[in-house]
C-alpha cells in the first residue's frame, strides 16, 4: 500500500510539474482576461453597521471581492488574509492547519487574542478560536476587515479589528453550477461543487494535504532536536444558503478537519533520529446555523454556533529517549462549545444624520472534556445593548458618538462581568474624494471559558482569576481616492490593561502553559495604496511601522516585570496583476522585519525576516471552463512564521486546478 501511494505522488509530481512549467512560461508573455473592476467607492458595512462608503467611514477598513480573494491563490480564508496590510498571519502547519489548542490565526495591530471573526455580522468565535482555514472561498462574497477596536458596536474580542465575512446569497432566477478539481505536490487534493438555483444554493468542499515534515522544531539542553511533522489533513465543508423572500435568508456550514501530527526525534539522537516520540490526531467538527431579517430600517438574525474538539495522543518514548514498554495514551478529550442567540438593531433616519440601537444575547456553553467526570461544565449568558448617534455638523463634517453596555449572568462561582464602552468619531469631508478622520473608543474582552477552566493534558492550565481586559484607541487617517487610485493613511495608538495571554514554562521535560493577565501597547503608521492601469497592469501596496510591546503586570509563575517586544516593527505588503487576452497573473507578497521571538517566560530575541510570495495563474480555455495554477511560498524561505516558537512556513507548494461552469 505504501509502494502504491508512493508511485502515484511520483505521478501526480511529474503531472503537476508539467503543468507548472507549461503556465509559468506561458505566463511570461500573456495575462488573463479582464476581471472585473473593484469600485473606489466601496461600501462598508462592518465599520458602523450600515451601509457607507469607505471614504466616508472614520475607520481603516478593507474590503476584499471574491475576484480579490482568488488572486491570492488561497484556498480558505485564512491564507487570503495572509498578504493584508497591517495584518500578521500565523499558522502551525501547511494550508493554516490547526494543532489542537494551538489555533492558526490572524493578529491585527499587534494584539494576538484581539481579532472578532463574524459571518454576516454572526460572531464566529467560540472560546477565543475561529478556525479559518476551515471556511474555503467558494462560498465567500466578500470579505470587510475594519482595524482598530471594534468592541463597542460588536463586544467582546474586537480589540485588535472586526473581520467580517460575506456569504454568497441565492437570487430568484438565477441558475448556475460550477465544478473544480485541483492537484498538487504534498499530496494535495482539492474538490468542489458549487450550484444555485433559484432561491437555493450549496457548495461543498474537500480539502488534504499529505506529510510535511519539520513544521516546528525545539532543542532540549544537549542541542537535540525535536521536530513536529504533519502527517495528513483533511478538511470537509458544506455549505447551504436559502433565500425565503426578499427580507428573510438562512446559512448553514459544517465543517469537519481531520488532522495528524507527529512529534520525532532529529538531529543529535543518533538511532532514534526520525523516530516519532509520540503521534497526536485532532478531530474539529463545526456547525453553524443563521437566520437574518433586513429591512429598509431594521436588521437581525438568530444563530446557533457549535464545534467540537476530539483529541487523542500516544506516547511512545520519553522526551529523554526512553522507549515506552506499551504505547501510552497521554491525551483523550472531548471538548465541546456552543452559542446561541440574537442580534437585532434599528436605524432612524434624521434630518441631518442617523440613529441606531440595538441590543444581542448570547447564551455560552463549554463542556471541557466529556470522558472526564471530573471537568465541569460551563455556561452563562452574555447580555448587550448598544447605540450610535451620527449627526451631519455642517455639509463638510459628520460626528459620530457610540456606546455599548455588557453583562454576563448565571456563571458559575459568581465569575460575571460586566463593561460599559464609548467611542468618538470626527470626520471632514475635503471633497468628495477625500477624506480626515479622528477617532477615540474604549475596547474590552471578557475571558473564555477556555481560558479560565481549560486542562489540555494537564500541560495547558486555565486561570479562573482572570480579569477582563480593558483597552484605549486613538486614530487618525486620511483617505483619498483620484481616478483609479486610492491612497490611506492611518496613525494609531492603543494601551490594553489586563491583556489576556499564556505564559509558557519548563515542568521537567515537558512545557506548561499558564493563562494570565498582561499589560499591553502599541503605536503605528499605517500606509496603503491600490492602482489600475489602463494597460492590464494593477498594483495594491502598503507599509506599516508599529512597535507592539507586552508587560505581565501579575505574580503568575513566569511573569515579566519589564516591557517586551512582539511581533515585527516593519510590514512591507504588496501585490501585482497583469490581465490580457485569456490570461491573468497575480503576484502577491508580505514582508515581515525587525522581528523578534517573544517565549512567553524569557526576553524576546531577534530573529530574520520573512517573505511569504504566493503566484496565481489563471487561463479562460473558453466560457465555461478556466484553468489555474497557484504557488504558494514562491522562493522556498524557511522563514519563521510564529512569534512564539520555531514554526516554519510551508515549503513551495503548487496546485494546478481546473474548473467549469455550467
Amino acid at each position: 500500500m505504501n509502494l502504491f501511494r508512493q508511485r502515484k505522488k511520483n505521478q501526480l509530481k511529474k503531472i503537476v510539474a508539467i503543468g507548472l512549467s507549461t503556465l509559468a512560461v506561458s505566463s511570461l508573455g500573456y495575462a488573463n482576461e479582464v476581471v472585473d473592476e473593484y469600485e473606489l467607492d466601496t461600501v462598508v458595512v462592518t465599520a458602523q453597521r450600515y451601509e457607507k462608503k469607505d471614504i466616508d467611514v472614520a475607520a481603516s477598513t478593507d474590503v476584499y471581492t471574491a475576484e480579490d480573494l482568488h488572486r491570492t491563490g488561497a484556498r480558505n480564508v485564512q491564507q487570503s488574509l495572509s498578504m493584508a496590510t497591517g495584518l500578521v498571519y500565523e499558522a502551525k502547519g501547511p494550508g493554516g492547519v490547526t494543532n489542537s489548542t494551538m489555533t492558526s490565526k490572524i493578529i491585527i495591530r499587534g494584539v494576538e487574542k484581539g481579532t472578532l471573526v463574524l459571518i454576516n455580522g454572526t460572531p464566529l468565535n467560540l472560546r477565543g478560536l475561529y478556525n479559518l482555514e476551515d471556511i474555503p472561498l467558494e462560498s465567500i462574497e466578500r470579505i470587510e476587515v475594519v482595524k482598530g477596536g471594534g468592541s463597542v458596536l460588536y463586544g467582546s474580542e474586537a480589540t485588535g479589528g472586526v473581520i467580517n465575512i460575506i456569504t454568497k446569497k441565492s437570487s430568484k432566477g438565477v441558475s448556475r453550477t460550477s465544478i473544480s478539481t485541483g492537484f498538487g505536490n504534498y499530496g494535495q487534493e482539492n474538490y468542489n461543487l458549487n450550484v444555485q438555483e433559484n432561491k437555493v444554493g450549496f457548495s461543498y468542499t474537500y480539502d488534504k494535504w499529505g506529510e510535511v515534515n519539520g513544521v516546528s522544531q525545539t532543542q532540549d539542553t544537549k542541542n537535540r532536536t525535536m521536530e513536529t511533522n504533519c502527517n495528513s489533513s483533511e478538511k470537509n465543508n458544506f455549505t447551504l444558503n436559502y433565500s425565503f423572500d426578499d427580507k428573510w435568508d438562512m446559512v448553514y456550514m459544517h465543517d469537519e478537519a481531520l488532522n495528524r501530527r507527529s512529534t520525532s526525534f532529529a538531529d543529535g539522537w543518533e538511532d532514534l533520529s526520525g523516530t516519532d516520540q509520540i503521534q497526536r490526531r485532532h478531530k474539529f467538527t463545526k456547525d453553524f446555523l443563521q437566520f437574518n431579517y433586513k429591512s429598509d430600517d431594521v436588521t437581525g438574525n438568530v444563530f446557533y454556533n457549535a464545534n467540537s474538539l476530539d483529541s487523542t495522543a500516544y506516547t511512545f518514548y520519553t522526551t529523554a529517549g526512553k522507549k515506552n514498554k506499551v504505547p501510552t495514551l497521554s491525551t483523550n478529550t472531548l471538548e465541546k462549545n456552543r452559542t446561541s442567540g440574537f442580534d437585532i438593531q434599528k436605524v432612524w433616519e434624521q434630518e441631518n444624520g442617523k440613529i441606531l440601537f440595538g441590543t444581542t444575547y448570547q447564551n455560552e456553553v463549554y463542556k471541557p472534556n466529556l470522558r472526564s467526570s471530573a471537568d465541569k461544565n460551563r455556561s452563562r449568558n452574555n447580555f448587550s445593548v448598544y447605540g450610535q448617534w451620527e449627526t451631519e455638523l455642517n455639509d463638510s463634517d459628520t460626528f459620530t458618538l457610540s456606546g455599548r453596555e455588557s453583562w454576563t449572568t448565571g456563571a458559575d462561582e459568581d465569575k460575571n462581568f460586566n463593561n460599559f464602552s464609548a467611542q468618538g468619531q470626527f470626520l471632514h469631508k475635503i471633497n468628495e474624494d477625500e477624506s480626515i478622520y479622528a477617532s477615540i473608543g474604549q475596547s474590552f474582552v471578557m475571558p473564555t471559558f477556555g481560558q479560565m477552566y481549560s486542562k489540555e493534558g494537564s500541560i495547558v492550565i486555565g486561570n479562573a482569576d482572570l480579569r477582563p481586559q480593558t483597552g484605549m484607541h486613538y486614530e487618525l487617517g486620511w483617505k483619498k481616492n483620484h481616478e483609479d487610485h486610492k491612497w490611506r493613511v492611518a496613525l494609531f495608538n492603543y494601551t490594553i490593561k489586563d491583556n489576556i495571554s499564556s505564559s509558557a514554562q519548563k515542568v521537567g521535560s515537558e512545557t506548561w502553559y499558564y493563562y494570565m493577565n498582561e499589560d499591553l501597547r502599541n503605536t503605528g503608521i499605517e500606509l496603503s495604496a491600490e492602482v489600475k492601469e489602463n494597460n492590464g497592469w494593477s498594483y495594491n501596496y502598503g507599509v506599516v511601522y508599529n512597535n507592539p510591546e507586552s508587560k505581565f503586570s501579575t505574580d503568575k509563575p513566569g511573569a515579566k516585570t519589564y516591557w517586551d517586544r512582539n511581533y515585527g516593527r516593519w510590514q512591507l505588503n504588496g501585490g501585482v496583476t497583469y490581465q490580457k487576452e485569456q490570461w491573468t497573473a497575480s503576484l502577491m507578497m508580505n514582508y515581515l522585519a525587525d522581528r523578534v521571538i517573544t517565549p512567553s517566560s524569557e526576553h524576546s530575541y531577534k530573529v530574520k525576516p520573512y517573505l511569504l510570495a504566493n503566484l496565481n495563474v489563471d487561463y479562460q480555455v473558453d466560457d465555461e471552463s478556466t484553468l489555474s495554477l497557484s504557488v504558494e511560498n514562491l522562493f522556498n524561505r524557511k522563514d519563521i512564521i510564529s512569534h512564539a516558537s520555531e514554526t516554519f512556513a510551508t515549503p513551495t507548494n503548487y496546485m494546478l486546478k481546473y474548473k467549469r461552469t455550467f
